[in-house]
């Protein structure tokens, strides 16, 4: 077959659907070496992915403005064009297949600068999803919004979720430690780690009234949330002033990959309070480093996290502070989190994602057969 896929968010976003796409194509090219790959993309690809593909024989890179997508998959011949970040801008002879991460800003709405709020984004969503021969999404949990809130048939959703990349994996060397925590000014002997910026989902206001209830907590730890600081930092400022935690509550913003494996390692649990996720790739990042974790019980974050969680009502303030609380004190505890988070991790792997997702491009040629004769 020959396939194209729009991979624009690869050029320009290497955090979350980047990141994802980046490490599920390269296990696809990897895996399915008698297929032919078009890489759409109207920007550069960082250095890094062009020199990986490029030396795939079978795998083209093709500069293409998303406008001139369509016409440029009727040009190649496409078998399968599919749409890597919810829009489906070509066609193949076999069909169009779309990846829809989440429903997030329809469960979830923000604020809008757009003329018609977020109400546009829904309809044209929700007319790709429609119009798509199948959807991709992570989650049996996005699957489930995508049938109720876009109607979609349930048989028309395949589900291709996340892995955790080998650069995750717990960093021990007390001396690392030591340096990165006075890097971000993390003074007091433990802390606990979040992160998800000021997204209203994330619930980061409601964890730091969490973590001002609870006096141990707020007395003898650091309370870290990495992550960009934008629009709707306001009310998380005011819930630390309210709390007053102005000592205890640490925003280093974003950090790199090697400094975030080494907080995952460090911190004395990893808390996640999120409203809502597609799927909460946080969680398993936190695992694979060795971290306890106490996650919200909301969407898909039971889905993904199994037994290897203590799961907390994330609208229960009082309940986040018992739990965190809890875990800090329990040493046992912490072991047997860290331990069931080290086997969950390994129920996900990037190969066999890819291995979900070739079986949608073989089933849609295959049923394209079928009809034909």
């Amino acid at each position: 077959m020959r396939i194209a896929l729009d991979v624009s968010p690869l050029a320009r976003n290497r955090a979350g659907i980047g990141t994802y796409i980046a490490h599920l194509l390269t296990s696809l090219v990897r895996l399915a070496p008698e297929h032919e790959f078009l890489l759409y993309t109207p920007d550069p690809l960082p250095r890094k992915d062009h020199a990986f593909f490029d030396a795939q024989p079978h795998v083209r890179v093709v500069r293409c403005p998303a406008w001139l997508m369509g016409l440029r998959a009727w040009w190649d011949q496409i078998d399968v064009f599919h749409g890597l970040n919810y829009k489906l801008r070509g066609w193949g002879r076999y069909g169009g297949v779309v990846t829809i991460y989440d429903l997030s800003l329809d469960r979830i709405p923000q604020p809008s600068r757009k003329l018609l709020g977020q109400r546009w984004s829904f309809l044209g969503t929700r007319r790709t999803a429609r119009r798509a021969s199948r959807v991709v999404t992570i989650s049996t949990h996005s699957a489930a919004d995508i049938v109720e809130l876009y109607g979609v048939p349930r048989e028309r959703i395949a589900i291709v979720g996340p892995a955790v990349g080998q650069e995750f994996y717990p960093v021990v060397d007390p001396t690392v430690q030591a340096s990165v925590k006075m890097r971000y000014g993390i003074r007091r002997k433990a802390f606990v780690l979040s992160g998800g910026g000021t997204e209203l989902r994330k619930n980061i206001a409601g964890l730091i009234e969490a973590f001002g209830r609870a006096p141990r907590l707020r007395e003898k730890l650091n309370l870290v949330v990495v992550g960009g600081m934008g629009r709707g930092a306001d009310a998380i400022w005011e819930a630390v002033r309210r709390a007053r935690l102005e000592e205890a509550v640490i925003f280093p913003g974003h950090v790199p990959l090697e400094d975030l494996r080494v907080l995952y390692s460090s911190c004395a649990l990893f808390a996640f309070p999120s409203l809502y996720e597609g799927f909460g790739m946080p969680v398993l990042e936190a695992m694979a480093c060795g971290a306890p974790v106490v996650s919200s019980n909301a969407s898909s974050l039971p889905e993904v996290a199994g037994d290897a969680a203590l799961f907390v009502d994330p609208r229960d303030a009082e309940a986040w502070a018992q739990a965190m609380t809890g875990v800090f004190e329990d040493a046992n505890l912490r072991e047997d989190l860290r331990r069931r988070g080290a086997l969950r991790v390994k129920a996900f792997s990037w190969e066999q994602s890819a291995r979900n997702l070739l079986r949608v491009y073989q089933e849609l040629a295959s049923s394209e057969g079928e009809r034909r004769n």
